[in-house]
């Protein structure tokens, strides 16, 4: 019954937090004035008849409360506006685009956290020796170099020099790879996960190691390891619990923000989702597309934020939701 009341009541301050920004992200978005006069500002051969009907037709001659008014109702309905640009609803264009940007960044997220954890409490384990040395120096070579420039140099090694991946795109222009679509997207996926799984993985490893060999000292470990259990029980079951909690906060706010982190990886890979959608939506002012992105966004973060909270208590009994 305590879990179910924190969770509702986590609920009610997160609607509270959404319609906030919502409030600000709309009336923010209106500051730069109308977006179709300045979309038609270069268009001469538009008549103010045409340009009157546009406006009508998206609700830009209406005041500003009532836009919003309009506008919110319409999310409640999954009602996202049309685009400007593509003249599709933005409800499908979230659904379409955003199932590309999941693919990727869901698979490189479980495989990345799957790798670093062995890597990291091998490393760990091994404190001060060669391999440790070794892990830690390719852990933060990844963390510190720029995505972008991560992504360009896997394009020139697999792409160009070794010819093993296509460099851009989410399936090929022709027929599909060795005649199957499924192939033909997995090979099209490789280097955009191979780059996200290289970078969170080498922020997973060092954030690992550094819990690791804190919680390998502490005294219910030397405690365990006198009982006579397995080396292995005792890394795994034991100190790992206690060390992956920090690294759950990291990974829910990456999934949170996992909308706001992909237009790199996308603009370099020409990957078609999102983070793809969210930049050309911002270079030409579609702003219905660029509200919807912003609100998805916000949402994805509060969820993540709770479930992060939740599975902590899963993880670690002896943590209580307040």
């Amino acid at each position: 019954m305590e879990l179910w009341a924190y969770i509702l009541r986590r609920l009610f301050f997160m609607t509270l937090l959404v319609l906030g920004i919502s409030i600000i992200l709309f009336f923010m978005i209106n500051l730069i004035g109308n977006p179709i006069d300045i979309l038609l500002a270069e268009r001469p051969g538009i008549t103010p008849q045409m340009l009157q009907m546009v406006k009508e037709y998206y609700n830009l001659d209406k005041p500003l409360l009532y836009q919003y008014a309009l506008w919110l109702w319409k999310i409640l309905h999954l009602d996202f506006g049309t685009s400007l640009m593509y003249n599709q609803p933005v409800r499908d264009m979230l659904i379409t685009w955003g199932w590309q940007t999941i693919k990727i960044q869901f698979a490189a997220l479980i495989i990345s956290l799957f790798l670093s954890i062995i890597i990291g409490v091998t490393a760990a384990v091994y404190q001060y020796s060669r391999l440790d040395a070794g892990i830690m120096s390719l852990a933060l070579l990844g963390r510190s170099m720029p995505v972008f420039w991560l992504g360009l140099l896997f394009i020139l090694v697999f792409s160009y020099w070794l010819g093993l991946f296509p460099s851009h795109g989410a399936y090929s222009t022709g027929a599909p790879a060795w005649g199957s679509e499924w192939i033909d997207s997995l090979w099209h996926m490789a280097l955009p996960v191979l780059l996200l799984t290289y970078f969170n993985g080498a922020t997973f490893t060092l954030l690992i190691r550094s819990n690791m060999v804190d919680v390998l000292r502490q005294d219910f470990i030397l405690a365990a390891r006198a009982s006579g259990l397995k080396t292995r029980t005792v890394i795994y079951r034991h100190a790992l619990r206690n060390a992956i909690i920090p690294v759950l906060t990291y990974v829910g706010i990456m999934v949170g923000l996992m909308l706001g982190s992909s237009p790199v990886t996308e603009t370099v890979f020409t990957w078609p989702g999102l983070g793809y959608l969210y930049v050309t939506a911002i270079t030409n002012l579609d702003y219905p597309v660029i509200m919807g992105i912003t609100l998805v966004m916000t949402i994805m973060v509060v969820m993540a934020n709770l479930l992060t909270d939740l599975s902590y208590v899963l993880i670690d009994p002896r943590i209580r939701l307040a």
